[in-house]
């Protein structure tokens, strides 16, 4: 019983784990996760409907072992421009599934959090 305790608290921490800012190592493994991950899908995530960028990218942060929600916020959180290419790059990742898309499809697909976070990174990413 303890031991599948320990084993859920484990998944949880890892769903949550956020993705280093400014890290080439780290960008390293998302784009080996998005090569990985985009091979099981018909078309770019680029011409994907928002919702299907949106999951897309969860399942490219899972497979890298973060989360792209908490990734998301704590880059929202941290937010100043920057010209630290890694974290440009980072922050391009994040706001892929939101490009070209209305408040109100984004208002769908998102929480409070996350799209507070999403409009303080255009600002300071622009």
């Amino acid at each position: 019983m303890l031991l599948a305790i320990l084993s859920l608290t484990a998944c949880d921490e890892k769903k949550q784990r956020v993705a280093p800012s400014g890290d080439h190592a780290v960008l390293e493994e998302l784009a080996e996760a998005y090569r990985t991950i985009s091979e099981k899908y018909p078309v770019q995530p680029q011409s994907m409907p928002p919702k299907g960028r949106k999951e897309f990218l969860n399942k490219v942060f899972a497979q890298a072992g973060y989360s792209y929600s908490a990734t998301l916020i704590a880059m929202g959180e941290a937010a100043m421009g920057s010209s630290n290419q890694e974290q440009r790059d980072l922050v391009e990742l994040l706001l892929l599934p939101v490009r070209g898309v209305s408040n109100e499809v984004r208002a769908g697909l998102y929480t409070d959090d996350e799209l507070v976070a999403m409009q303080r990174l255009q600002i300071y990413f622009r």
